[in-house]
């Protein structure tokens, strides 16, 4: 749970009347931009007639503060000197990352696809692209936007699984409206101590290439990362490249019952080089091809607290191009309430696919000559206006040549299924499974605490495998405590394990399960998309153990309901 540490650090958490959908002025008419109140929610469809020889004219630009003083609730000297001393995104930022240009032709499927884009801006709440004028062929467009409190002094405290995570931190994520993250992090949580700086700007000098560079500090070792590229970032991207170098310095620990019981350390180089191309988007579908390079090598050691694991972890060496193919069918919904609360919600409806293929050989310098495989696929089973429900499948691994065995499989799957019942009330479910071979010894499949079931402790059960399933009745409320935080509540079951055939963990019950419910706080004004968990879980299995309590209190922030 978050505890700010001065009261704009409480601003985590938008709202404001909700308007009636803006309509057309005619050529005489002066534009009016959208007011503080503006709704994002919703469908915002914009009848304008026939678009096919239409040509966009001016583009307006609407930045919104972060709180609409025109609103009584939000027009106090709290609120009023926030927004005076916000520095709100400059017009060019936003400029500079969408899809659409005064003089080309006015393409709708643009225009949403620039909302969509905006809106993953993790310094905006939320962003819209309306037509506001039709005249002489020409349409004026204006892209609307509302900025959130960027600047986060931060100590968060979390409990999961019946251990603590503790972090102080000071980010900013729209340093001087520039679209720019700084961030310095001292946190402890359940595998180490560490101190971390990080930089980010996902459009350097006003491009569309990106860049991130991280520098840890940890109390068992540490890690550095520079990644610049290009991405392919619309749909229609020609091309991608990239660059990307990570070191890093780690204990890995392995675990039975939930305890630390053997530890190796871990040093790793991980270096990547891309160049990727595409046609754009053809008949709904936008297919892209990489080539790429990859040297990966694992180092391991003992630690110095802990013994090694009883077979000692295999070090590793991978030098290989490979070839990626990618394609995305263009399939997008609006919603919301769903793992939200009351915000806009871009959902990808059509299949996603994704096939990596390397060559790793001893004359590239690898140790051993590999196969490397990697991927994942997802789509919509089904979708209508109240019930969606998508999957994945991915995979990874290598297979040894010289050996003429697999090596580091892992093959996961999941379904998330979702209902809504009311306005405020959904169903939803997912099932979780993960199947595993031939992994390197510092490598487990956990079950327990943040990796399922709630009431339990973290990692109580490992193996090679794994399955989880998770059911929720969710309510989305009106309330609005403050205008900084909305309020969700759920109910929930998890059922689940992780073993290995043949290995008896010594649990009465074979599976964990718990019932319990918990209360959704969903950030506003500041860390848009952030939702604190505070769940009160209970144990219906193993209840028995002397490892289980009879309840367990989990507080969490994560990106979802």
């Amino acid at each position: 749970m978050i505890l700010p540490v001065a009261i704009l650090t409480l601003m985590f958490f938008l709202s404001g009347p909700v308007l009636a959908e803006p309509s057309l002025v005619d050529c005489a008419k002066d534009f009016v931009p959208a007011s503080g109140g503006y709704s994002f929610i919703g469908e915002n469809e914009y009848e304008i007639g026939p678009v096919e020889k239409l040509k966009i004219g001016q583009i307006h630009y609407t930045r919104l503060q972060i709180f609409d003083e025109s609103d009584p609730r939000e027009n106090n000297w709290l609120y009023r000197w926030a927004n005076r001393l916000h520095v709100t995104s400059k017009a060019d930022v936003i400029s500079s990352q969408i899809l659409i240009s005064s003089g080309q032709d006015y393409e709708p499927r643009l225009t949403e696809e620039t909302s969509r884009l905006l809106r993953q801006r993790k310094y905006l709440y939320d962003a819209d692209v309306r037509p506001v004028k039709v005249c002489d062929e020409k349409v004026d467009l204006e892209v609307i936007t509302r900025d959130i409190w960027s600047f986060t002094p931060e100590i968060s405290f979390k409990r999961s699984g019946g251990e603590n995570t503790s972090r102080i931190s000071i980010r900013e994520t729209n340093l001087l409206g520039s679209g720019q993250e700084l961030s310095l992090i001292s946190k402890k949580d359940i595998d180490r101590d560490k101190t971390q700086f990080a930089y980010k700007n996902n459009n350097l000098g006003h491009s569309r290439v990106a860049g991130r560079v991280l520098f840890s500090d940890n109390d068992d070792g540490s890690e550095g990362l520079i990644f610049v590229q290009l991405p392919f970032y619309s749909l229609d991207s020609r091309q991608s490249w990239g660059v990307r170098l990570n070191r890093f310095e780690r204990k890995d620990r392995q675990f039975r019952h939930g305890d630390d019981i053997t530890e190796v350390v871990h040093e790793g180089d991980d270096y990547m080089l891309t160049y990727g191309f595409s046609r754009g988007l053809k008949n709904g579908v936008a297919r892209r091809w990489t080539l790429g390079y990859r040297y990966r090598e694992d180092q391991f050691g003992p630690g110095d607290e802990l013994p090694p694991p009883s077979v000692f972890p295999k070090d590793k060496k991978l030098s290989y191009p490979y070839l990626e193919y990618w394609s995305v069918v263009d399939d997008y919904t609006k919603i919301f309430n769903f793992d939200q609360v009351r915000r806009t919600e871009d959902l990808h409806l059509g299949h996603t696919f994704l096939s990596r293929l390397g060559y790793a050989a001893s004359a590239f310098g690898s140790d051993d000559d590999r196969i490397v495989l990697e991927g994942w696929f997802d789509d919509t089973i089904f979708h209508n206006s109240a019930m969606l429900w998508r999957h994945k499948l991915e995979w990874k691994g290598q297979w040894n040549l010289d050996e003429d065995a697999s090596e580091d499989i892992r093959v996961a799957y999941s379904s998330r299924y979702y209902r809504s019942q009311t306005r405020r009330r959904s169903f939803f479910a997912s099932l979780d499974l993960v199947y595993t071979k031939n992994l390197n010894t510092n490598q487990q499949v956990v079950f327990g605490g943040d990796t399922g079931a709630r009431a339990f402790d973290n990692r109580l059960q490992a193996g090679d495998r794994q399955i989880k399933l998770t059911v929720e009745e969710r309510l989305y409320t009106d309330v609005h405590l403050l205008n900084l935080v909305r309020l969700g509540w759920a109910l929930f079951i998890d059922v689940g394990r992780a073993w290995e055939p043949g290995i008896d963990e010594g649990f009465a019950d074979d599976y964990l399960a718990n019932i319990g419910f918990g209360i959704r706080l969903a950030s506003t004004k500041a860390d848009a998309g952030r939702v604190i968990h505070i769940d009160f879980a209970f144990p219906l299995t193993n209840r028995d153990d002397p490892d289980v309590e009879s309840s367990e209190i989990a507080i969490n922030i994560k990106n979802e309901f």
